[in-house]
């Protein structure tokens, strides 16, 4: 499966739903939601976005929460302030982080299902 790839020029102001992996070195506004793929947000992206996944991986700038159905990476290069859900959270040393963590399964189920069910096509 190929990774869509949203660039570091492009800035989107509003929802990015996929069902594939997508990687982002750009910004982004809003709601950053991937069914069923790897997120990966760059070394240069800047999120102000809740963003929810299966697994995120975050090398850049991400402020809101992250929710994700398996893990959530924060890599050493990681700028992150808000929640995180998920039932794996790996904190790489370097990784700058404010907020908390929440590792109940029941509350990230019912997190992820009120956001597919909101966005399914």
């Amino acid at each position: 499966m190929s990774t869509t790839l949203i660039g570091r020029t492009i800035h989107v102001t509003g929802d990015v739903t996929s069902d594939e992996d997508i990687a982002i070195e750009g910004r982004v506004s809003g709601l950053v939601l991937v069914r069923t793929g790897t997120l990966t947000i760059g070394g240069h992206a800047r999120l102000d976005a809740e963003v929810r996944g299966v697994r995120v991986h975050v090398h850049g700038e991400v402020k809101g929460a992250i929710t994700a159905s398996e893990r959530i990476e924060l890599m050493p290069s990681a700028v992150v302030r808000g929640a995180l859900s998920a039932s794996h959270v790996v904190l790489a040393d370097g990784a700058t982080f404010n907020g908390g963590i929440d590792m109940g399964q029941r509350t990230i189920a019912a997190k992820m299902a009120k956001y597919k069910a909101a966005h399914t096509a």
